[in-house]
């Protein structure tokens, strides 16, 4: 599955949103996925290709004060898109975790 078809179904079947992952240029770098989950709890996928990408499953709570700082606590994990989004949808075959 290429990442294209990745990040269709992230939108389909994981309720994430799209949106354009910017560079320090302001040309598009990448992209950035997002959505809010029940008890307080945001993922973020942020990818700059295939073989590039973070997820981060956190607390949906940003200090005004610190807004760079980020929230305490949360999974964290790094990797190629394919493997990286692999838990976060149904198993398919082709993805690996």
């Amino acid at each position: 599955m290429d990442s294209a078809e990745l990040i269709e179904r992230l939108r389909r079947e994981g309720g994430f949103r799209l949106l354009p992952l910017l560079g320090n240029t302001g040309q598009v770098a990448g992209v950035h996925l997002a959505r809010f989950l029940p008890g307080g709890q945001l993922d973020v996928i942020q990818a700059w290709d295939e073989r590039w990408a973070v997820w981060a499953r956190m607390p949906d709570a940003v200090d005004p004060g610190s807004p760079f700082a980020g929230p305490v606590g949360g999974v964290v994990q790094a990797g190629p898109l394919a493997r990286v989004v692999a838990p976060l949808l149904p198993i398919q075959s082709g993805l690996s975790r």
